[in-house]
């Protein structure tokens, strides 16, 4: 019989980028990599699915950091990030490379943070 988990499930995360940490603001949110499949359809009927790789992500709300210039991360490519979530699970890009554009917001001290790899990976705790 399974017993029911009454630890932390939400709430706190840390990032890391190349081991750099930042403060997480808001939301974070991942998706790792793997398998997509797409339904394939013909006028007669559903015929079945493709499958192709789908990269993963992890993208945040980071604080500004006054020893550290935020669009130096524009463009940047070879990335590993680590988002450790409160419930003990830790995602891990992999030779990663950050996408869209960074505007740092003045007022809050913040900028989206958003980095793709075809290797996104959630450890979670045994």
């Amino acid at each position: 019989m399974a017993t029911v988990y009454r630890g932390p499930l939400a709430g706190q995360a840390t990032l890391t980028i190349n081991g750099e940490v930042f403060n997480v603001v808001g939301e974070a949110q991942h998706q790792a990599s793997g398998p997509v499949n797409e339904t394939l359809k013909g006028q007669s009927a559903v015929e079945g699915f493709s499958t192709m790789p789908g990269e993963g992500f992890i993208q945040a709300t980071l604080r500004d950091r006054p020893d550290f210039d935020a669009t130096s991360l524009q463009g940047a490519s070879g990335l590993t990030v680590v988002l450790a979530k409160a419930n003990g699970q830790i995602v891990t890009v992999v030779n990663g490379w950050q996408t869209e554009r960074i505007a740092v917001n003045t007022q809050e001290g913040t900028f989206e943070f958003h980095c793709e790899s075809d290797t996104v990976t959630v450890d979670v705790v045994a």
